[in-house]
């Protein structure tokens, strides 16, 4: 065999009842020279078992730890890594069956370090993927990269892009370990770190994203709001914006306007938690730190800006309308 050209990085966290079908896809893949590096982060299920079977083919490996989190888990990956290649895949989630082989092919055509694919939602696993069709390649430069980032017009998931191992390695980016939404501001960091990227578009996947599943990391983000996960956010956002801007990746009063947008709509998603009496505090200073940024970088505010600041500088408004 020859030698992986890609490696796939599998965190595995109690996830037995998706496990087998998730890492079916990547042994279906029709590209086979992978390494598949599988990280067992303190699974209590049965998961481990089902991890152990695929060591059967030689292009698997597991490598097990103490629970530490999906940052630490995909940073002991990486430190496997030896392929051109890396890729990090969840281990609930599924991949068409070629989408590693299309991949490589535009690599291969066209002088870049990163490709960015779509996802489509799915409501369980399934038995049989159709292959993905590729039907627009928009090879793009890092800038415009880094603008549809942050307007959301390609994905920031680590399972949404291959990159070349060497833009990790060559700039110690790693996950954020102990921090929730870690994908955000690791792909700011390599987004910055290219030259060109690829972005694909295409029907059937590539990537079929298990939504709604029970105690996945982002539904329970949605379920259960908590001012924990609204410093998670916060220091995510603010490490990307810092790190963006001291690379002078983006114009500076761009990043601002994302930035204080971006601290506007977290402010509207946790409204019923932040003006809640027993967080009177932490409200208090989430809003002047929010409304200094704004005159400290002349940020100049749209209409619906206008109406969001105007709840959060008024919350007893937001109140009433709660008790109505």
């Amino acid at each position: 065999m020859m030698p992986a050209k890609v490696s796939i990085v599998v965190p595995i966290y109690n996830v037995e009842a998706y496990l087998e079908k998730a890492l079916a896809s990547i042994q279906q893949q029709s590209y086979r020279e992978l390494k598949v590096i599988m990280v067992n982060d303190g699974s209590t299920d049965h998961s481990v078992e089902i991890a152990q079977r695929f060591l059967q083919d030689s292009r698997f490996m597991l490598v097990s730890q103490k629970n530490q989190g999906l940052s630490a888990a995909r940073n002991t990956g990486l430190k496997y890594v030896d392929s051109e290649y890396v890729y990090f895949f969840d281990s609930d989630d599924q991949i068409a069956p070629n989408l590693i082989e299309t991949a490589l092919a535009v690599f291969n055509k066209n002088r870049i370090d990163l490709i960015s694919f779509e996802s489509e939602l799915v409501n369980h696993q399934e038995e049989f993927l159709p292959p993905f069709e590729l039907t627009n390649l928009d090879v793009i430069t890092r800038e415009e990269l880094l603008m549809r980032l942050l307007s959301k017009r390609v994905m920031m998931t680590a399972w949404s892009y291959i990159t070349r191992t060497k833009i990790l390695l060559d700039n110690n980016i790693l996950f954020p370990v102990g921090k929730k939404f870690e994908d955000e501001n690791t792909a700011a960091k390599i987004f910055s770190s290219i030259s060109k990227a690829a972005v694909l578009t295409g029907k059937n996947g590539p990537y079929f994203y298990l939504q709604d599943r029970q105690g996945s990391i982002m539904t329970e983000a949605h379920n259960h709001a908590s001012l924990s996960q609204l410093d998670d956010r916060r220091y995510i956002f603010k490490d990307e914006y810092l790190f963006l801007k001291q690379q002078n990746s983006l114009p500076v009063n761009y990043l601002n306007d994302w930035y204080f947008n971006k601290l506007l709509t977290t402010y509207n998603m946790y409204r019923n938690l932040l003006i809640d009496d027993n967080n009177r505090s932490y409200f208090r200073t989430y809003k002047n730190e929010l409304l200094a940024f704004q005159r400290e970088n002349h940020i100049k505010l749209t209409m619906q800006m206008r109406k969001r600041l105007l709840k959060m500088k008024y919350p007893l408004i937001t109140k009433l309308r709660n008790y109505l």
